[in-house]
């Protein structure tokens, strides 16, 4: 009996062996997102993961085998598996910690048809350099316009403002409308995720998503029971500035949460110049700081999610606010008094500006089946802004409102969106995903000054995608979208020009004229759109992507029917009520190698526009106070192209060096008897290079990296009409980071400094440009961050 027994199990074991199973299992992150396009090595056999994250090795024969499974930016598994049965396996990988630095950008660029590229929460710490666009300057195409030292506005490839979508937890951040000098209010600190995607890949964002878009996420599900969080403290000499930044986030089985604030307090900033030139008045620069440039700002956030089986809802709530002052030199007329020492440099005087940013969104996802799901998302926004200034700084002879006198202007907007997505993946690896979305806007104004007047405004949107992995090599992606817009602006008449310009000698009908800064105003509008896509692996390391498709844009409330002096862009602009909106065609180009210790990717691309919407100068002056030259919203045909071309080497193991060439080429066509001028605020061509160093650990001291970098910019000949020929540049910077750990606890330490020789540098895409205002100083910056 004891014989046949081991006869029999014997007998059961040769059996297994030569009998093939199937092999199948998921690869996912330790949040759940599927890693599409992970590497499993089982044998001989190599397969990868699909869309859903999926993989399938349908004949192995039985026996023991090593299981590896690779995706760059996580740490890789080799495990062993016995296979005397068919297998269904699941594996969350970690993300790598033990990378370069400069591999900054995770797999999912090259593995995705769109160009995107990700930034972890972790980098931008590392690399904080005041404000979430700046800090994001380093991603090839991206280039920021500072506004002070605390606060910037993202451009991608010359194209920034309402042609540049932000979308956090997937809905579009409101308050870049409103002009050049209101920055984007976000928390580099809290922000968990960003993924900057550029070219045509965006139709699921709709209107403002030409450029691209800049998705961020904040809704990672923390590991199964764990607690954890960080603190973070930081500064900069430039600005005198300090702050600090705390995170905590903890799940049981099915509820989580997560709780972060920063906090951030700075100076007047320092620049390398003595004095400035603005409208013929030389402007002198006390003490090399720019007067009336200090700051305060606080990021509250806080999350709750829930997540049972199929059914997951995140619900996040969001409060930015921000007071920082203006340079009052240039705030008007010249005025040399204004910017004389007052013996503070941490004080906000007039003028000043106030923001206050609130934001609600609740997502929610129910997996209908293991191969769909439908996603659902409501959202509100109040952005508030206030632009304060002393009151008989534009009309004489006016008597000061009673409450709050120094308000000039303030935006109330409020929107609100809900968005449907349907997900569906077939069992032959055809994705397809249809939405549904809806937004509306209700804008008030307040202030003794007009720029814009109130209006509303409703959008609604519905796409659909199809995307087919046809096989490791080869995937393609299609997408088709349909919009419908109306914006209904109320007019306003001012009686308080109308009573000013009757008292400078003008006749009624002239002073009635120009009172009427706004007129009624309803228009309507439609857009169709479609793309097309495909990625192809010609062998492991060569692949290439490309998209091409028609774009478009709704010309928004300023470009419709502003009215008014901007003090912050310096000039008198009035809207066109007979705008269409902006349509064009884009194609974007991709190819990367990537070997052992050399990277590589190529980007060219082309957008052209049949009108493109800009402002113009108009050459006639306006009868307001302290105005100038009027700039009128008007539309061209325009082309704009140019390419990213990025290189990152490894050598002698413990060097490492990345460079990133940006070239941009645009002009206006057809522009009247003047056209085939450039667009405003084009970066010039730019050089960026940064070399790091790593060292063996040593005691305490962990991972510890030395890097030196540079950035030039070559002169800016090719000018828009009103902007000046801006000359080339460069600077430099270097630093070291490293993880000191004592006992338990590791501190991730930044040092780095930049503008290392005080250089004066003027940036074409600066806030300040027109001013002759350069670039920040030298500056030294401090990140400590303590995980617990």
């Amino acid at each position: 009996m004891r014989i046949s027994l081991v006869v029999f199990s014997l007998l059961l074991t040769i059996q297994s062996f030569a009998q093939a199973f199937s092999v199948r299992g998921h690869v996912s992150d330790i949040y759940g997102s599927a890693l599409v396009g992970s590497t499993i090595q089982l044998g001989s056999q190599a397969v990868a993961t699909d869309l859903d994250g999926n993989f399938l090795i349908p004949s192995v024969e039985g026996g023991e085998y090593v299981l590896a499974i690779t995706y760059i930016g996580y740490e890789s598994v080799n495990q062993k598996v016995f296979v005397n049965n068919n297998l269904d396996l699941h594996f969350h990988l970690k993300e790598d910690t033990t990378l370069l630095d400069q591999v900054v950008i995770s797999s999912e660029g090259v593995q995705s048809i769109k160009n995107a590229e990700k930034v972890s929460n972790q980098k931008l710490i590392e690399q904080y350099a005041g404000s979430l666009a700046k800090t994001l300057e380093y991603v090839p195409g991206v280039n920021a316009m500072e506004i002070g030292a605390g606060s910037s506005k993202p451009i991608i490839r010359g194209l920034g403002f309402n042609r540049l979508a932000v979308a956090e937890n997937g809905a579009k951040q409101e308050g870049q409308q409103w002009g050049a000098d209101h920055g984007l209010e976000i928390d580099a600190f809290s922000t968990e995720e960003v993924e900057v995607i550029k070219g045509v890949g965006t139709i699921e964002y709709g209107s403002d998503a030409i450029a691209g878009v800049i998705k961020i996420n904040n809704e990672k599900v923390p590991e199964v029971h764990s607690f954890n969080g960080s603190a973070t403290l930081f500064g900069k000499t430039v600005n005198d500035s300090y702050g600090a930044s705390v995170q905590l986030k903890a799940r049981e089985d099915k509820f989580f949460f997560k709780v972060k604030a920063t906090a951030q307090e700075y100076g007047d900033y320092r620049v390398p110049t003595e004095e400035i030139y603005y409208l013929g008045t030389i402007i002198p620069i006390y003490e090399g700081r720019m007067k009336n440039t200090a700051g305060k700002n606080v990021s509250l956030y806080g999350q709750v999610g829930y997540i049972d089986g199929s059914v997951k809802n995140v619900l996040s709530v969001s409060n930015v606010y921000e007071k920082s002052g203006f340079f009052p030199g240039a705030h008007g007329l010249p005025n040399i008094t204004t910017v004389v020492h007052d013996g503070n440099h941490r004080n906000i005087g007039l003028p000043h500006q106030n923001v206050n940013h609130f934001k609600v969104t609740n997502n929610f996802t129910y997996d209908l089946t293991g191969k769909s799901k439908l996603n659902a998302l409501f959202s509100f926004q109040n952005n508030k802004r206030q632009e304060k200034s002393i009151f008989h700084s534009h009309f004489e002879n006016q008597t000061p409102p009673i409450n709050d006198p120094n308000l000039e202007l303030e935006f109330n907007l409020n929107t609100f969106d809900a968005a449907f997505k349907y997900e569906y993946l077939s069992d032959n690896n055809h994705k397809s995903v249809i939405g549904l979305q809806y937004t509306y806007q209700n804008n008030t104004i307040d202030g003794y000054g007009f720029l814009l007047p109130k209006f509303n405004r409703f959008v609604v949107g519905a796409f659909a995608i199809h995307e087919h992995y046809v096989n490791e090599q080869l995937t393609w992606e299609a997408g088709v979208r349909a919009d419908y817009a109306e914006i209904h602006i109320k007019p306003f008449y001012d009686e308080v020009l109308y009573d000013y310009l009757i008292a400078k000698g003008h006749s009624h009908n002239f002073a009635a004229d120009y009172a009427q800064r706004s007129h009624q105003t309803d228009r309507d509008f439609t857009s169709f759109n479609a793309m097309l896509g495909a990625k192809y692996a010609y062998t492991d390391k060569v692949k290439f992507a490309a998209t091409i498709g028609t774009n478009f844009r709704f010309p928004t409330a300023i470009e419709l029917a502003s009215n008014g002096v901007h003090h912050g862009a310096f000039r008198h602009e009035k809207g066109n009520p007979n705008l269409d909106p902006e349509q064009g065609l884009a194609f974007d180009f991709r190819a990367s190698y990537v070997g052992k210790n050399f990277k590589t990717t190529f980007s060219p691309y082309a957008y052209y526009f049949t009108n493109y919407i800009f402002l113009k100068p108009s050459g006639k002056f306006s009868v307001l106070p302290d105005s100038g030259q009027i700039y009128e919203y008007t539309q061209s045909e325009a082309l704009i192209t140019g390419f990213e071309w990025s290189v990152e080497q490894r050598f002698l193991e413990s060097f490492a060096f990345k460079g990133v060439l940006e070239y941009i080429y645009n002009k206006q066509l057809m522009n009247g008897k003047s056209g085939n001028y450039p667009l405003p605020f084009t970066p010039p061509v730019n050089f960026y290079g940064e070399l790091r160093h790593s060292f063996n650990d040593w005691k305490v001291f962990k991972r510890t990296e030395l890097f030196v970098n540079g950035k030039w910019y070559a002169e800016q000949q090719r000018i828009a009409q009103g902007e000046s020929i801006t000359p080339s540049s460069y600077s430099f910077g270097a630093g070291v980071s490293s993880t000191i750990r004592l006992g338990n606890v590791e501190a991730k330490a930044n040092l780095s400094a930049t503008n290392i020789f005080n250089a004066k540098i003027l940036n074409h895409m600066s806030f300040y440009r027109p001013l002759e205002i350069p670039e920040l100083g030298r500056s030294i910056q401090l990140t400590i961050q303590v995980p617990f």
